[in-house]
């Protein structure tokens, strides 16, 4: 063999010796990494997961000083046939001075009350509605009465509130009587009394009881005469 057989037989086996190296570097890595990717798969994932961020606490909002019941949940108490006659009904005193102030009939503010809570001073209905004129609590807040069971401070918000509807809505009862029970929103969304049954019942029965507590009223002064 000569001196350039010899050396071209030498290069070719050092490339040979490279490329099997390389080729078992190369197989040693992907069986490694093989290995590694099913254990990583098979293994309980231990890292610790970062907590969704929660959406800050909004603030209540607090409404209009209005009635935000839904019309269909005011709950109109049960009354006979014949309302009781207002002598006979507590708190007399107190619609007739705060009725006075505020000059509203007290024959409709009795009517009101018996519509709503039947004189019972602890009524709550089941949307928050508190008292013998089933303020809400935001509407009470609005109106400055502070506690929402004391007869006194619960009529004198009431009537309060029945003043500025019976302002907004030129002086006519039936509307008043619908923001009372249904919110001065749909009112005004329906441009007139809404198209609640709840709401157009509510309305009648208060006027019902308007009226027989003038009719007693006047039976009482004839009385007296």
């Amino acid at each position: 063999m000569n001196r350039d057989d010899s050396h071209f037989s030498r290069t070719l086996m050092t490339d040979l010796t490279v490329f099997l190296v390389t080729l078992t570097v190369c197989s040693f890595c992907l069986t490694a990494a093989t290995m590694l990717s099913r254990s990583t798969r098979s293994a309980p994932d231990v890292s610790p997961r970062l907590a969704m961020p929660q959406p800050p606490n909004c603030p209540e909002l607090v409404p209009e000083p209005e009635r935000t019941l839904p019309a269909a949940d005011n709950r109109i108490a049960e009354a006979p046939d014949g309302a009781i006659p207002s002598s006979r009904l507590p708190f007399h005193g107190i619609i007739t001075q705060v009725a006075g102030r505020y000059e509203v009939d007290p024959s409709l503010v009795r009517a009101i009350i018996f519509a709503e809570s039947g004189y019972n001073p602890r009524a709550r209905s089941e949307k928050g509605a508190r008292g013998l004129m089933q303020l809400m609590p935001a509407t009470a807040k609005a109106l400055g009465v502070q506690d929402v069971y004391d007869p006194k401070e619960n009529i004198e918000g009431g009537v309060r509130y029945f003043r500025t509807l019976l302002d907004r809505f030129g002086g006519d009862v039936q509307l008043a009587l619908a923001a009372y029970n249904a919110g001065s929103r749909h009112v005004r969304n329906y441009a007139g009394v809404p198209p609640f049954k709840a709401t157009r019942r509510y309305i009648k029965k208060v006027l019902k009881f308007q009226h027989q507590f003038k009719m007693e009223k006047s039976f009482g002064a004839r009385q007296m005469a």
